[in-house]
Parts: structure tokens; sequence; C-alpha cells
């Protein structure tokens, strides 16, 4: 009897924690490495297809790029050495259900876009920049935190603005921002130059044959090949700490096994060909070659 309780315990656990991990609130859609993810206190490679959970700490490196869908229809993208903190990311349970998250941007730029499906879901989505927190309502939104600044620019929408210790205010006429320096009142409302904006786009975009990769990219690029496996695995946590997501593929040559130590899905030969270029004579690896998958 005890047994079987046990096992039932054991299998509603399973059920549970199964289900709470089914329901994601976001995927990650393309990158530019090295980039990372922490989860309960351990640290691994980001890549395409990754589910995000509330809690999740998504950070990028120099020259990096990041592209998160929310499972509600909207974009996230992060620029370059940003850390992106999902402190809560919770799709609704039922279909007319509120998508709730609260997204908190530490450092780096970040771009927050609503897009016409995200339009029509129920949501509760605010946005931390800083010590600046923005609530979502149908909007287009860049920000930049640094050490000493938060900027925080509407392109599209209406939002409410709140910086810490200040009285809240709202925003909805677009291409505005203001700015939120360390020791200072928050600034007056400004209008953007369009040449600013540009610029300020440009940090969080993808940069396009610079290495990105896809959950659709069809390239890899083939780092070294192996036989002894304490080697081939020690070399994949190399790339894995590092922020390059490495995968090991077992191959047969000339009727012998290799393990090949490898990073799929490129966008492009370009893409492919860039980061070959980059990770050659890094980590002992010697002229990477790319391949079509």
């Amino acid at each position: 009897m005890i047994k079987n309780t046990l096992i039932l315990l054991i299998a509603a656990f399973t059920l549970n924690t199964a289900t709470a991990f089914a329901n994601s609130g976001g995927t990650v859609d393309a990158i530019q490495m090295p980039a990372w993810y922490d989860r309960d206190g351990k640290t691994y490679a980001l890549k395409p297809g990754v589910k995000l959970y509330s809690g999740d700490v998504v950070r990028t490196g120099k020259n990096s790029r990041a592209l998160l869908r929310m499972n509600e229809g909207s974009t996230v993208k992060l620029g370059a050495d940003a850390v992106l903190n999902l402190n809560t990311l919770t799709p609704p349970k039922q279909e007319e259900g509120i998508f709730e998250a609260l997204l908190r941007v530490t450092r780096g730029a970040f771009r927050f876009t609503t897009t016409e499906v995200g339009k029509l879901r129920k949501r509760n989505v605010d946005v931390k920049i800083g010590h600046v927190t923005v609530g979502i309502r149908g909007t287009d939104i860049w920000g930049r935190s640094k050490t000493d600044e938060d900027l925080f620019c509407l392109i599209e929408g209406n939002v409410k603005v709140q910086r810490e210790g200040e009285a809240e205010f709202t925003m909805q006429v677009p291409l505005k921002y203001n700015v939120a320096a360390e020791g200072k009142p928050t600034s007056a409302i400004l209008p953007v130059d369009m040449n600013e904006l540009g610029g300020w786009a440009a940090e969080t975009e993808t940069q396009q044959g610079q290495g990105i990769l896809t959950t659709t990219g069809e390239w890899a690029v083939n780092m070294m090949s192996l036989q002894n496996t304490a080697a081939a695995n020690k070399l994949q946590q190399i790339l894995n700490d590092a922020g390059y997501a490495a995968d090991i593929q077992q191959v047969q040559v000339n009727a012998q096994n290799w393990l090949r130590i490898r990073i799929e899905g490129f966008a492009s030969r370009q893409d492919a060909s860039s980061f070959a270029s980059t990770i050659n004579n890094q980590y002992g690896i010697q002229q990477p070659w790319v391949v079509k998958f």
C-alpha cells in the first residue's frame, strides 16, 4: 500500500513538473554568439529553439545579439553585452487568459515590439530598464541601461513610465524619449532625431552575414574531429562555457569512427563563414570548415 502510494506521488510530481515546463513563456528565435542563459543556478550556451521560463536570465557577449519571441506574439531584441532577467514569464492557462511578464534589463540595449497577433492577446507586461519601469500597451519601445544612465524611447503606442522615487507619467506620442541619469531627475520628454534612432535600432538588430543562428538555418561549422571521447567532451564543454552552442556528431571516415564538434543552424553560408573565421585559432581549433546539412 505504501509502495503504491509512493509510486502515485512520484507520478503526480513528474506529471506536474512536465506540465509546468511544457508551458514556456517564450522561445529563442535567433542569436549571434556568444550568448548564454542562466537557469536554476546553472549556465548554458544560448541557441535557437531554447524555451524560456520565469526566472531565466539571458545574457549576450561582445558584438552579440539575441532575438526572443514571447508566446503572446511580441518580440524582444537584445544588443551586445546585455542582461535580461525574465522575472515573470507566465503564459495563460486558457486561450482567453492573460499573459503575464516582468522583463528586467539590467545592462545593455533592448527592444520590445508588439506584433499584430500580440495586439489581439490579453496581457500584462512590464519592462524594467535599469531603474525605470514601463507598462506595455500595444507598443514598440527601445531602451538601454548603463551604469550611470537609463534611456527609454517610445517608437509606437503608449506606455506608463515610472522611475524609482518619482511620479508615474504617460507617454503616448511616438518618437519621443527621456533619460534617467544617475543623481539627476528624469529629463523632460524629448523628440528623437531619426538618425540617432537608426543608430539605436541597429544596436539590437542581428547583423546579416555576421554569424546569425536561426531555428531554420541549414549551414554548419565543423570545428574539429577527435577520436578521444574525453577530449571531445572537454572541447564541447569549453565552447559551451564560452557561449558557443556546440554539439558532437558521430561520423565515420575511411571505416574509422570520429567525434565531430560542430555548431549547426547558421542562416547562410556567409554567416557560417564569418563564424568560422572568428573561431579559427581559438580553443585549439585550426581551419574549421563550413558545410550544408
